[in-house]
């Protein structure tokens, strides 16, 4: 046991010296899902092509300190089951229950392609959001 007058070391003084706070807690998506009414393209549209297959995921993000979560478990792979549209619409997005997060980030990847932001929701309490990127 070190000296109680040391100062913190590890993520307890990366903490204390930036003044940031507990670490954004990984966002759980088990609720979350996807309105099969709110497609935003026909299939063949860009990357939106007959056999896809698609998976999402959330982190929260804090402006005020440029903290970010780890990224949620993959929502996914998931495809239109009528083989007709592509751009999910999904649904229950979660919430960062801590408070702490100013926005939360959408995060999708086409199966063997890369990660990529597709969008971030501005506030911690829109629950939807709308794939519109090609």
């Amino acid at each position: 046991m070190g000296d109680p007058t040391d100062p913190p070391s590890g993520l307890a003084a990366a903490s204390a010296r930036s003044g940031t706070g507990a670490p954004l807690p990984r966002p759980k998506i088990a609720g979350m899902g996807f309105n099969p009414a709110n497609f935003a393209y026909h299939m063949g549209t860009g990357r939106w092509t007959p056999g896809y297959r698609v998976s999402y995921a959330i982190s929260f993000f804090d402006a005020r300190t440029g903290r970010e979560s780890p990224r949620s478990r993959w929502w996914g792979p998931r495809t239109d089951p009528k083989q007709l549209y592509g751009g999910f619409g999904l649904i229950r997005i979660p919430v960062d229950v801590t408070g702490q997060a100013t926005s939360r980030r959408i995060w999708r990847q086409f199966e063997g392609g890369p990660v990529e932001q597709v969008g971030e929701l501005p506030d911690n309490q829109t629950t939807k959001f709308q794939d519109t990127i090609l």
